[in-house]
């Protein structure tokens, strides 16, 4: 008896009437039951064999067997089954996950005062930026600036050359700033390196990572508190000065 391509499973012989009993095999598409006890069949009689842990095909479609007897090696008769049909046997299952980041950025802008007299020599500010995302290998946040200038004459040095190194003690004149971190703790977020302990760095004029994550921040955003500070002495000539800082935040999916 042929059988679908794809049918398989440790075959046994189910219910049989009509002949002797037998053993059956599954090779090549077929199964074969082989009678060990013969027994007579008169013409006109029928019989019924059935096998048992057979798998069917998983390829869908419209199947026929064909049933072969014999005796020994002589071909006795054969017959084709009607058609049965296989629905498929599984649902394919696809899901986009679209990809996504937010940043926020709550200071748009500040004014510092400041004087070398000692009464507002330094003044800060913080600017507390956020970051949530679903990019699996996590994110950096960047930032530089433009330096703090005044008609591109004098200028209000950074106090380091970035985040990579960070100060204990703000110098007596520069602009820097420090920062802070919290979040929903499933990324390992961690700030540059020159920010450990509280630390003070100065702003780059190329874009240099100051927050990184390895995973996704989950639905807590993650977020960075930047305490952007200056300090001025007699050194810094008066006047108004300006800058401008960017921020890059960078998915990595």
């Amino acid at each position: 008896m042929t059988v679908p391509a794809g049918t398989a499973g440790a075959v046994t012989v189910g219910t049989v009437y009509g002949l002797g009993a037998g053993t059956v095999a599954l090779a090549a598409n077929t199964l074969t039951y082989t009678v060990t006890s013969a027994v007579p069949v008169a013409a006109g009689i029928n019989i019924y064999v059935s096998f048992a842990t057979l798998t069917n095909t998983t390829t869908a479609g419209s199947y026929t067997s064909v049933i072969s007897t014999s005796a020994g090696v002589t071909p006795v008769d054969n017959a084709t089954t009607a058609a049965v049909n296989f629905g498929l046997s599984s649902t394919g299952v696809t899901t986009s996950v679209g990809q996504t980041l937010t940043f926020t950025n709550d200071t748009p802008s500040f004014n510092l005062a400041v004087d070398p007299t000692g009464l507002s020599l330094n003044q800060s500010q913080a600017v507390t930026l956020t970051v949530k995302t679903n990019a699996h290998a996590g994110y950096t946040l960047a930032a530089y600036d433009t330096g703090l200038t005044q008609a591109s004459v004098y200028t209000i040095p950074a106090i380091t050359a970035g985040p990579g190194t960070g100060l204990g003690t703000f110098p007596a004149k520069g602009f820097g700033a420090s920062a802070t971190v919290s979040g929903g703790g499933t990324d390992s977020a961690t700030l540059a390196a020159g920010l450990a302990g509280g630390n003070w760095v100065g702003y780059p004029t190329a874009g240099a990572t100051f927050l990184s994550a390895t995973a996704p921040t989950g639905n807590t955003a993650d977020t960075l508190v930047l305490t952007n500070q200056v300090t001025v002495d007699y050194t810094v000539p008066a006047g108004t000065y300006a800058d401008t800082i960017n921020y890059v935040a960078t998915p990595s999916y």
